[in-house]
């Protein structure tokens, strides 16, 4: 299948999986709470329970992981899981109880688009970062985006969508059966079963953006207050994205197609954030003071977005047009250069290997009050230079001053390995995998370290955890069999891999079962799992 048609189909598949179970808005026996939510609770959890929430995200998930566009950068990850984060913390009070859990991501693409899934996963578009004018406005829109998680939209739908469910997962079938054909017409069917299915998932996404985009509108705005953001940004991001939309003929951005603009939809933000400027909120969760300059819009954008955004430019144009772009916006200040136009300048020579100014730019700004950004890029210079020694020196250090940083962290041990210190690298990652145990790059970092030591078992139990620390929990079951197999480990090492191995297959078994799924079908054999053979654990 050619690249274009193969995401075509996964985005369809994604956008019916979301669709199909979840976007007709219809009235419940409910108890209303402040702001007048409604507390959901068990009614939607008759329609589609949290956990099948949670299995067909992991399962839409899965896919997305392993799509090119899918962002690894652990600053670029880091920054907008905490953002994500910061709002969620905000909840507490302003809607029902929050019992889920949330994963934030980015995809590389210059569109403008966000996007939640079932389960508490929420995506944004790189081009939807660059297109903000501040950190409130990706705060607004993210604000938005976990509202609708918070209050199940999905799952309050999914009865309406029972009828149709059938006559979707039909077209779905013809796509994939016409994409595997190698007859002429292939490419034609695949397009033509698509369409089908698509045109079925944009009609319930209108029922969905009416009452349901108005409450997460509302909602945001309040998760906006309490976690410190201007909510006026969610209101100016909207209102320019509805403004350039009526210059594009016809040719909206992907998040007004998916969460569609209407100026009384932007009156009513507008209304909302007016009624809290005049003193209309009460039980704000933050301070007085803080309280006060959100309202009087004295919020300040934090460093790391204005690192994130730099970096996220770079990568977009490249280093050549990165460094021009970063010099002219340098120059268009005659006072005080921004700190995060310097960075993406620093950055653009680094990546166009143009080591003497990338370092000098940095220097001009690598004070006493640095960060982890800048440290990072100074220590990928040096390591770049294979001046190991200097890297590994800026790694410590940066290390004692931001020991939360994951960018930092990895990049020292990545230098361990370019310098040949294998084991220290290795009692570095497994040393901090004493205390942190869900972060997949730690367990591929240690397979780096035992595959260079030709230790087999060893190995293959890192990179299995690794994978079911991604959530291909068959891929982890298969590594698991191989390290089984290697016999090159102690009693202890081999009998601990064979009880791992019996506790993957165990949660295999008695995974929750997906809208339709049985159990024991072909395929569903956790000693014989199917695996997808082409995606090779990262290096």
């Amino acid at each position: 299948m050619n690249q274009p048609l193969r995401h075509t189909l996964k985005r369809c598949i994604a956008a019916t999986l979301c669709a199909s179970i979840g976007v007709t808005s219809f009235a419940y026996p409910t108890t209303v709470y402040a702001d007048g939510l409604p507390d959901l609770g068990d009614v939607s959890d008759a329609v589609l329970s949290e956990p099948q929430e949670r299995a067909i995200g992991k399962r839409i998930m899965l896919e997305i992981r392993g799509d090119r566009a899918f962002v690894e950068d652990p600053e670029l990850s880091d920054y907008i899981t905490a953002l994500g984060n910061r709002l969620v913390a905000a909840s507490a009070g302003t809607t029902n109880s929050n019992r889920r859990d949330f994963e934030f991501f980015l995809l590389n693409d210059d569109t403008i688009n966000a996007f939640a899934l079932l389960g508490g996963f929420i995506g944004f578009h790189t081009g939807l970062v660059l297109a903000s004018q501040s950190e409130s406005e990706v705060a607004g829109v993210m604000g938005h985006e976990i509202a609708h998680i918070l209050q199940r939209h999905q799952a309050r739908g999914a009865d309406g969508q029972r009828k149709s469910m059938p006559l979707q997962l039909l077209g779905l079938a013809t796509a994939i059966l016409a994409a595997r054909s190698n007859s002429s017409s292939a490419g034609q069917a695949t397009e033509a079963a698509i369409m089908g299915s698509q045109a079925l998932a944009v009609q319930s996404q209108l029922d969905y953006s009416r009452d349901f985009e108005r409450e997460a509108d509302r909602i945001g705005i309040n998760l906006m207050l309490n976690a410190g953001y201007d909510p006026q940004g969610m209101v100016s991001f909207f209102e320019r994205l509805m403004r350039a939309n009526r210059h594009n003929d016809g040719k909206a951005p992907g998040y007004l197609r998916s969460h569609p603009l209407t100026t009384e939809r932007i009156a009513d933000m507008q209304n909302r954030v007016d009624q809290l400027k005049a003193g209309g909120r009460t039980n704000t969760r933050t301070s007085t003071q803080t309280r006060d300059d959100v309202l009087s819009a004295r919020v300040i954008d934090s460093g790391d977005y204005r690192f994130a955004q730099a970096k996220l430019r770079v990568n977009s144009l490249g280093a050549g047009e990165a460094i021009s772009f970063f010099r002219s916006a340098i120059a268009e200040r005659t006072i005080l250069r921004n700190r995060g136009d310097v960075y993406g300048l620093a950055l653009g020579h680094f990546r166009n290997r143009d080591y003497v100014s990338a370092e000098r730019e940095l220097a001009s700004i690598r004070t006493t009050n640095t960060n982890p950004w800048i440290e990072n890029l100074a220590a990928e210079i040096a390591r770049s230079q294979r001046d190991f020694g200097r890297a590994t020196t800026i790694y410590v250090e940066a290390m004692r001053r931001f020991p939360a940083s994951r960018a930092l962290f990895f990049g020292y041990v990545d230098t361990l390995y370019d310098a040949g210190k294998v084991q220290v690298a290795l009692d570095t990652v497994n040393d901090r995998l004493k205390s942190i145990q869900d972060d997949p790059r730690l367990h591929e970092l240690a397979a780096k370290g035992y595959e260079r030591q030709n230790k087999r078992l060893a190995q293959h139990r890192a990179i299995g955890e690794g994978y079911f620390r991604r959530g291909n929990l068959l891929a982890a079951i298969e590594q698991y069999t191989l390290a089984v197999k290697a016999k090159d480990g102690d009693f202890y090492e081999s009998s601990s891999a064979e009880s791992r191995l019996r506790e993957l297959r165990n949660e295999y078994r008695n995974r929750p079962l997906l809208p339709g799924e049985k159990r024991n079908t072909p395929g569903d054999r956790p000693d014989e799992p199917e695996t997808d053979r082409s995606r090779e654990p990262r290096k």
